[in-house]
């Protein structure tokens, strides 16, 4: 009769499944891997039981090709010693069934069939099979554990390439975002630089001596801003490893909310726009500066873009025993429900209005993973009034990344 092992999966088993008896042998040396030894013989498994363990390795016995897959999903072996005339399921199948696991760590496990089945076709189906040694019986335990150790070594210095190649990626994908974030910051700033420009060109004969001085002083405030941003790069990069190796200091939140008003008050003059800022002049923060004034310029950057002709932005500022909460409110068009979910998506610019202003679609984005970064939240938050209101919120409870006095 034909076994059926098509609906037969290696599972992986909660700490709510039954447990396997525990070894009666210990282990001699330190743990040189585990080593799931897969043998109907008793006899045999129990001589490989004791050798592999005299030799420092962690060993579980499987009787049947059935029990072998869930002690595969559920031990996650370093190796895997298959016989394959097995009942229930044979080696074969236990052999393709692991190549095809959807677990691409788990799929590697270096496989070693051991079998009295010494034609030369059963060695070439093993190894199409994916195995990595075939090993007729009768076998030479020294040549089944040396094999074994050198497997696990290979094994290992796989996984840990593997673990190298997938953090490089990583480091790659925030370096890039990173530089969007740099580079939209310098696009906002420039933009404020060129419109204060026209501005002043445009207005050589009308403008107050006091007026010009003061749109040169913006463009000074913008250009050294600029500067501080180059400076700081490589203090920003480091988020791409660790974000507890951002830089913090101890900053004044309303002077620093003050900073980056001034940033962008010829815009806000060019739609005759008033900012308000509301914030307790004591209040004292540890964190990233250059992260807070990239997350607040490109919020402003947004609500100012919104925002009515003689229109009104508040930046508004609370504090409890766990949070920081800077709020930025504009009395613009706000944004229709089906768009309120896709607003932070990367590059997501909006379509359900024409009129709106074009931009990159890159700030709520970069706001938001700047927020995280720093173990904080930005959200659109809907508190009844006209426009839209953004909320930030940082931690400041003694373990988070930011503090607060």
């Amino acid at each position: 009769m034909m076994r059926q092992v098509n609906k037969v999966a290696i599972t992986t088993v909660t700490a709510e499944d039954e447990q396997l008896p525990s070894q009666v042998l210990q282990l001699a040396t330190p743990n040189r891997g585990k080593i799931l030894v897969v043998e109907d013989e008793a006899e045999l498994a129990e001589v490989l039981e004791f050798n592999l363990l005299r030799r420092g390795f962690e060993v579980f016995v499987a009787n049947d090709g059935l029990e072998a897959c869930r002690m595969i999903g559920r031990e996650n072996p370093d190796l895997i010693l298959l016989d394959l005339m097995l009942p229930l399921l044979d080696g074969w199948e236990v052999c393709k069934m692991v190549r095809l696991h959807h677990d691409q760590r788990l799929a590697k496990t270096p496989i070693i069939m051991l079998s009295a089945l010494g034609a030369t076709e059963d060695r070439v189906k093993g190894y199409d099979l994916g195995a990595d040694l075939y090993l007729p019986k009768p076998y030479s335990l020294k040549e089944v554990i040396v094999k074994s150790q050198q497997l696990i070594a290979q094994h290992q210095e796989y996984l840990q390439l593997t673990q190298n190649l997938s953090s490089l990626q990583n480091v790659s994908e925030l370096q890039d975002q990173w530089q969007q974030v740099l580079f939209h910051e310098l696009r906002n700033q420039l933009t404020l630089i060129s419109g204060i420009a026209e501005h002043l060109q445009s207005s050589t004969t009308d403008l107050l001596h006091e007026q010009a001085d003061q749109l040169t002083g913006q463009i000074v405030d913008s250009s050294q801003y600029l500067g501080a941003l180059a400076d700081n790069y490589l203090l920003v990069r480091n988020m791409e490893n660790n974000a507890d190796q951002l830089h913090r200091e101890r900053v004044v939140l309303a002077e620093l909310l003050i900073e980056v008003t001034k940033l962008f008050k010829a815009s806000a003059m060019q739609k005759s726009c008033d900012i308000d800022v509301f914030c307790a002049t004591d209040l004292v923060v540890n964190l990233h500066p250059v992260g807070l004034k990239i997350i607040l310029s490109s919020l402003l950057d947004n609500a100012l873009k919104y925002a009515m002709l003689d229109g009104n932005i508040v930046i508004s500022v609370k504090k409890d025993a766990t949070h920081v909460c800077i709020e930025i409110q504009d009395d613009g068009p706000g944004i229709d429900a089906e768009e309120r979910n896709q607003i932070f998506a990367k590059f997501y610019r909006g379509t359900t209005t024409s009129e709106k202003p074009s931009g990159s679609g890159l700030g709520l984005y970069m706001g938001r993973s700047l927020a995280e970064a720093m173990g904080g939240h930005l959200q659109l938050i809907d508190n009844h009034l006209p426009g839209c209101c953004f909320q930030l919120q940082l931690p400041c409870s003694p373990s988070s990344l930011l503090q607060c006095e």
